[in-house]
């Protein structure tokens, strides 16, 4: 078998190429067929070229999209930072304000009085001890901050004194740390002793001790500095009571004081320094 299509092989081909190949020839270069087989052609191409420009169209929309995305969050990076720079502003602006505002308050009520030196500082930090009622200001010794100079508010709202001062710095105690005793006057002008007391500062309130025998401190009283010892000015804003109530020994009263200033707000404060008798003359 094998050797019979070895011989008849190459008849086999001549043969096919005569039948086949070459009639397939002549209607390619026929001119009456050549529009027929280009016409095929053609009918097979359209389609891919129609794809193919589809193809290109889309990806020159896609490529369009991505391009215009770039440049829109481009934009949208470059106002939202102008953004945050006008919310800095109008920060800045309204804590100008606000401290101008302190300013104006402090000037009305220092000219009704006798301090003339304060020390604004601003509030850096609490004291995260639960043992200590105390915080930091930006104000220190190049400042001219001791260690013993009464805190106040802008309204002459009584805050603490300063316990400990450095180059820059100084800690503060307030009026609720239970190491902190002031004179104090009731509306009345009987003095008495303001001081913190651990159990109150933990509810933002102090203890109005040391009340005269016979005398009783009266509800929404509000309680001032008296100024006695000449460490603290007198007149300062300590607060108002909210609970009288006899002491252990049933024979004098006592009575809890709830603080004017609000302690836990505190932005600025002012550092009270008296004017020795000789300054005062000198101006």
């Amino acid at each position: 078998m094998k050797q019979y299509l070895k011989k008849r092989g190459i008849i086999i081909g001549i043969v096919t190429f005569v039948f086949v190949l070459i009639p397939l020839l002549a209607l390619l270069f026929t001119p009456g067929q050549v529009n027929f087989v280009q016409g095929g052609i053609n009918a097979i191409a359209r389609p891919v070229e129609t794809g193919i420009r589809s193809l290109v169209s889309t990806l020159e929309r896609m490529y369009t999209h991505m391009h215009n995305y770039d440049v829109l969050e481009e934009r949208y990076e470059e106002l939202r930072d102008r953004l945050s720079e006008y919310e800095r502003l109008v920060r800045r602006a309204a804590e100008t304000e606000e401290e101008n505002e302190r300013l104006r308050t402090l000037l009305e009520f220092t000219s009704e009085t006798d301090m003339h030196v304060q020390i604004d500082a601003y509030v850096l930090t609490w004291d995260a001890s639960n043992w200590t009622s105390a915080f930091t200001i930006d104000r220190g010794a190049e400042a001219g901050i001791e260690v013993g100079d009464p805190v106040m508010t802008e309204r002459g709202e009584f805050v603490g004194i300063v316990r400990d001062v450095g180059r820059n710095w100084a800690s503060v105690q307030t009026i609720l740390d239970p190491a902190v005793r002031v004179g104090g006057l009731m509306r009345t002008g009987v003095p008495a002793v303001a001081e913190g007391n651990f159990a109150l500062m933990q509810d933002w309130q102090l203890r109005l001790s040391h009340v005269p025998s016979g005398e009783v401190p009266l509800l929404n009283d509000t309680i001032t500095t008296s100024g006695l010892g000449g460490v603290i000015p007198p007149g300062l804003i300590i607060g108002r009571i909210v609970h009288v109530s006899l002491e252990d020994t049933g024979v004098t009263y006592y009575a809890i004081i709830e603080p004017t200033a609000d302690l836990s707000r505190l932005v600025q404060v002012f550092i009270v320094q008296h004017i020795e008798p000789e300054e005062a003359e000198d101006e």
